[in-house]
């Protein structure tokens, strides 16, 4: 591929949209990078209207062409009456949870929140096991949550709507067998900006940190530390999976540097803080800021991939070990993987679906957006990396509790 053919594609990406997100890993690279080729292939034609509108469900509306569409694809027993999520903040569609809810029978839906796979962890080490029943941590936290014990083994036959997951998310290092977790969808992590108000170049994190001092106490940053990192180390030309001590202490040195220009570490309204200008400048992931480019007092948002490279990764469904209530789990991780449920997740989230089903159902300018269906000449070209679980580190949690210490402060 020629340099000015991944330049064109990056200025593309820059142009186009940007709730949540996490990471990807190892032996996946190959795999998700055959996978994007098969993206296009996707039609909209026959998507039901509601999803074929291409415009995200607001918040609490049902989609009811897309879930009128389908039927249960088993008989399925009846459930508690209850569902206890604990999850990233809004990142199912309000509409579906409305359906699943009448749909199953289902009362009392929780959803509690965490803002970073590290929360989600060091709650369960305390001992808040058997309070919930599914989340969605990133991929390659799956060893160590079944090291723990805090996931179980889902039943498949229990959720037969798995089967429209592409094979190049199965067997994949975070789970060989294919035992203890469902994928969800994946995307990426890079740079939020308002060009009403951001004039410089921030094309790469290189430049991210350059510019930073002009923008203080106008920059959000995800509350996330795997994806933190990421900046200073790629800006640096290093694996964003580094735990060398040497490549870790030049990182200290521009997170420091960068800590007290940041107004929030906010991992679930950085995008309203970039709504009201409030903030300007941000790293975040993909999904969430659709709404402010579609409204045209908020259209100067761009979501940028930076050029220096950063991180891809995949989300994925799992049962929590003693889940109060696992036939209502297994019911929801069923359906959330009908195609037409499916397309309305990547509809409302903006987040790539590996349900190849619901690819079908979903709009073509989703399909054709590159910051969420990544082309596959951004992974050939190296810009993406997978990530490793690094977060028990001992330096980079050092650096990272430091780093939080001074957000904001001179």
């Amino acid at each position: 591929m020629a340099d000015q053919d991944l330049e064109e594609i990056l200025r593309r990406m820059s142009q186009t949209k940007v709730n949540r997100r996490g990471f990807m890993a190892g032996g996946a690279m190959a795999g998700i990078a055959a996978f994007l080729a098969a993206c296009s292939a996707g039609k909209a034609s026959d998507a039901p209207a509601s999803v074929a509108a291409g415009t995200p469900a607001a918040s609490g509306s049902a989609a009811p062409s897309a879930v009128a569409s389908v039927e249960p694809a088993f008989s399925q027993e009846p459930t508690e009456g209850h569902l206890w999520m604990y999850n990233w903040s809004d990142y199912v569609d309000a509409g579906n949870i409305e359906e699943y809810k009448k749909r199953y029978a289902v009362d009392d839906f929780t959803y509690d929140t965490y803002a970073s796979n590290e929360e989600l962890l060091t709650k369960l080490q305390a001992g808040a096991g058997g309070q919930w029943d599914v989340g969605a941590p990133t991929a390659e936290f799956t060893p160590a949550l079944v090291q723990g014990g805090f996931i179980q083994k889902i039943d498949w036959s229990k959720v037969p709507n798995a089967k429209f997951i592409d094979k190049q998310f199965k067997g994949l290092w975070w789970d060989p067998n294919d035992e203890y977790q469902l994928p969800k969808d994946w995307g990426t992590t890079g740079i939020a900006v308002r060009t009403k108000y951001v004039k410089d170049d921030v094309s790469s994190w290189k430049k991210f940190f350059e510019v930073a001092p002009s923008y203080h106490g106008k920059i959000v940053i995800v509350d996330s530390p795997g994806d933190v990192f990421v900046a200073p180390l790629k800006a640096l030309g290093y694996s964003l999976n580094s735990v060398d001590p040497t490549e870790l202490g030049k990182a200290r040195e521009l997170l420091m540097g960068l800590a007290p220009h940041v107004l929030a570490l906010d991992s679930d309204q950085y995008q309203k803080k970039l709504q009201t200008g409030e903030a300007v400048l941000g790293l975040t992931w993909t999904g969430g800021l659709d709404e402010l480019i579609q409204d045209p007092k908020t259209a100067d948002t761009k979501y940028i991939i930076p050029s220096d490279g950063t991180l891809y990764w995949l989300d994925t469904w799992v049962i929590f070990a003693n889940p109060p209530h696992p036939i209502a789990a297994h019911a929801f991780l069923n359906f959330i993987e009908e195609p037409a449920i499916q397309a309305q997740e990547t509809v409302t989230n903006a987040y790539a679906t590996p349900n190849d089903e619901a690819k079908k159902l979903i709009p073509q300018n989703i399909l054709d957006d590159p910051t969420i269906f990544v082309p596959q000449a951004i992974f050939d070209s190296g810009v993406l990396e997978s990530a490793k679980d690094v977060s028990t580190d001992k330096l980079r949690v050092d650096i990272w509790a430091e780093f939080k210490s001074k957000i904001g402060k001179a």
